[in-house]
């Protein structure tokens, strides 16, 4: 659902930038206030699972189409909205970057309907749904609810977006919306299906890692994350150096309705990149099966790194206060 330059208007792109911007930076506050000395390590790991599982586009059944993780409600039921948001942002700024996935102007529209939508949104609906279904089971049944809910949130605020972008007359947005609900819906059963997954791996091996909102100052300490995180970040390599190659090569959900309806024309053709370009190694014409799906490991392998590395330093600025170092992770 990564949005290219040149499908909404400027004037889209910078309203939402600013109010991206404005919660990525809430959540920044909000972080460092209740920060401990585990938040930063399993930030970092979380970002490097979630860039890694969106690397693996899942294909429908129903259709040519194929879908990815968005991540927003994993991260947050793990680290807690604030940091679920912003490791959606990282995600996101090393996807443009160093992939070109999602316009520059585009970015902050991507991490609001990722990042906030998703992440907060996400995470909203799952404190919601804990106050009834009780236990570890409930804590899995209220993530998959949530997490699919997210993903058609996240659609349905693109399709409003689109509309605002004065698209109205060219395009039927009643179309639109059904089309982007249709393959959205079935794009979010895979997103539950991964969470869910996850998550009762979580609450079976341990549970103290699900983000329990509470005052750190009360906070009992938590059991040693290391081995976790250590094993969260040799999987996230796994999964990019191992699986990505195999992805789906399959339009997603957004590029597969623009194709239907024909704006996939706005799309900028030549988007701003850093240094790869669709995921991929650049290795000259006509490359050979095995090097081609070599060259995506290795992008994988690299860009999983640098999510990790930039959770890293972002971590330095946000120092746990000497009386809570020995407090749990809640973020």
């Amino acid at each position: 659902m990564h949005i290219p330059d040149g499908i909404l208007s400027p004037e889209v792109c910078g309203s939402m930038a600013l109010a991206a911007a404005g919660a990525v930076g809430y959540s920044l506050h909000q972080l460092k206030q209740t920060v401990s000395t585990k938040t930063i390590p399993l930030t970092g790991m979380m970002g490097a699972l979630v860039f890694a599982g969106q690397m693996i586009n899942f294909p429908l059944v129903v259709a040519p189409v194929s879908g990815h993780l968005l991540g927003g409600v994993l991260a947050s039921v793990i680290l807690g909205p604030w940091a679920g948001c912003l490791v959606i942002a990282l995600v996101l700024t090393v996807q443009w970057a160093l992939f070109a996935d999602g316009g520059m102007l585009a970015l902050g529209v991507n991490i609001f309907n990722m990042g906030v939508v998703g992440a907060w949104g996400g995470y909203a609906v799952y404190a919601g749904l804990r106050r009834h279904l009780q236990g570890p089971q409930g804590t899995v049944a209220a993530a998959v609810i949530a997490s699919w809910l997210s993903v058609l949130a996240a659609s349905s605020m693109f399709c409003v977006e689109f509309a605002f972008s004065g698209y109205g007359r060219t395009y039927d947005l009643t179309n639109l919306f059904a089309l982007m609900a249709t393959f959205h819906s079935l794009i979010g059963i895979g997103e539950g299906l991964i969470t869910g997954f996850v998550l009762s791996v979580v609450v079976k091996l341990r549970p103290d890692l699900i983000y329990q909102p509470q005052d750190a100052a009360t906070a009992s300490p938590a059991i040693s994350t290391s081995r976790a995180i250590t094993v969260g970040v040799v999987l996230a390599l796994a999964v990019a150096g191992f699986l990505a190659p195999f992805a789906s090569e399959y339009s997603d959900g957004l590029e597969a309705v623009a194709e239907r309806m024909s704006f996939d024309s706005l799309a900028a053709t030549d988007p701003t990149v850093l240094v790869l370009d669709d995921y991929e190694v650049p290795i000259g014409e006509n490359p050979s099966w095995l090097w081609s799906k070599l060259s995506v490991s290795i992008a994988g392998v690299g860009g999983t790194l640098a999510v990790l590395a930039a959770a890293l330093l972002l971590g330095r600025g946000l120092k746990p206060p000497a009386s809570r170092t020995g407090a749990g992770h809640a973020a």
